[in-house]
């Protein structure tokens, strides 16, 4: 038997465990049903699901970073996921203008709230291309696929998805989450498959400088190639994205908290919805975007190529510091008809008293903007966030939730966030995907 029909034999095989995998040599796209993405990764049926209904569903992702590119080494990227299934799939992004050598990967459990331990035995080697153990994945690539790996995986699991980042010319590319991942120092090799933690750091320590007794500002919480995490699930009937700016990233959330909005909704998603009802929670926060540039530039990507979308929830919130409630208006109305062409409800929380923009709270524009929000009817739902954490005059927050920058609110103002989102109106509402 050659080393093709090897290959052929094994994804065969996978196929009727797990519902298919990726083959670069079978010229046909990887990239989910209806997905615009250009997929590098090519299919020998990995879009399928499976018999008993289950469905691969979107239960974490991230939107795309630059940063300094790992050596040589092992990352260790962690992940939760809002979805419980037998089955994963990785999907990979490389928007650089090099080539991402992957020479090894796996999948694993974290052991602990935090750090780069895994528990005992957990890990399994993930595989690319029907069998292959490593994979090269080429430049401007919005989409490649590993196989689908037999991995079960429950609701609120913590996975750390390892990777041996092959060689000392790879690209830099990263996804911004408020949990920190970890690496091993330049150098290292190949760890992907050890349990221990020991000698890892974290994959990028950048912090900006604050002031004593003010939180930390974990700017470079990132995971290293990744795109999103996929369940072949029958928890989620959809996926729920946040499509928003830092605020939606987690800053000044407690770091490795999992205290943002979205985890917080996921967590009521698990506890409130009933099993095959629900949807799974993706966070594309950035910190620093605006409506403006995030309905150009990421709408497509980050929110209608998630796979299982079924609705966005629309909060990028720095624009007021520049443009005007009509502009900004404008472009949820562009929101809204592209995803209403796709079927997708748009979910949009009221805008709260950030220092960057108090211009627009002085002369009423960000009043206005909320107002629109609130009693216009063009979005499918809508939260009060504004209503929640607004001081009296409107120019800042009430003291017990600012961080204390006056631009982004505490846990305690994520919670109340979390609370009032109308989560069980905004699911029933969404169509399944």
């Amino acid at each position: 038997m050659n080393s093709r029909t090897r290959q052929q034999l094994l994804c065969s095989l996978l196929l009727l465990a797990v519902a298919g995998c990726s083959s670069e040599s079978d010229n046909v796209s990887a990239r989910p049903s209806g997905s615009n993405t250009q997929a590098s990764g090519l299919s020998c049926n990995s879009n399928s699901n499976a018999a008993d209904g289950a469905r691969w569903m979107s239960a974490w992702g991230v939107t795309h970073v630059t940063g300094t590119a790992p050596v040589e080494t092992t990352v260790r990227n962690i992940a939760r996921v809002t979805a419980s299934g037998n089955a994963v799939r990785i999907r990979f992004i490389n928007l650089s203008d090099q080539p991402m050598q992957i020479g090894a990967a796996s999948i694993g459990m974290r052991e602990g709230a935090t750090g780069a331990n895994l528990k005992l035995n957990s890990s399994k080697a993930v595989t690319f291309n029907c069998g292959q153990t490593s994979a090269t994945i080429p430049p401007q690539t919005e989409s490649f696929y590993s196989d689908p790996i037999a991995f079960k995986v429950n609701n609120q699991d913590d996975l750390a998805v390892s990777l041996y980042v092959k060689g000392a010319d790879n690209p830099g590319e990263f996804g911004a989450t408020w949990i920190e991942s970890y690496k091993l120092p330049n150098g290292s090799g190949n760890q992907t498959l050890e349990d221990s933690g020991a000698g890892y750091g974290l994959i990028d320590d950048t912090r900006f400088s604050t002031p004593p007794g003010l939180p930390i500002m974990c700017n470079g919480c990132t995971v290293y190639a990744l795109r999103d995490i996929e369940v072949l699930t029958k928890d989620a009937k959809g996926a729920m994205v946040f499509l928003g700016s830092s605020s939606f990233h987690g800053y000044n959330t407690s770091q490795n908290g999992f205290k943002r909005i979205s985890d917080l909704l996921s967590v009521r998603m698990l506890n409130e919805i009933p099993q095959g009802q629900r949807d799974t929670i993706v966070n594309r926060g950035i910190g620093g975007d605006t409506l403006q540039n995030a309905s150009a530039t990421r709408l497509e990507r980050d929110a209608f190529d998630t796979v299982g979308v079924s609705s966005v929830v629309v909060w990028v919130t720095n624009d007021l510091s520049s443009r005007s409630a009509d502009e900004i208006i404008a472009n949820y109305q562009e929101v809204i008809e592209q995803a209403h062409a796709k079927g997708i409800n748009v979910y949009c929380p009221t805008w709260i008293p950030g220092a960057q923009s108090f211009q627009a709270n002085l002369t009423g524009e960000r009043a206005k903007l909320n107002d629109w929000i609130l009693n216009s009817g063009e979005c499918d739902g809508v939260a009060d966030y504004n209503g929640e954490v607004e001081a009296p005059g409107g120019l800042t927050f009430l003291p017990q939730y600012n961080s204390g920058d006056f631009i982004h609110s505490n846990d305690a103002g994520h919670e109340l966030w979390a609370a009032a989102t109308p989560l069980s109106e905004w699911v029933s509402k969404a169509k399944p995907r």
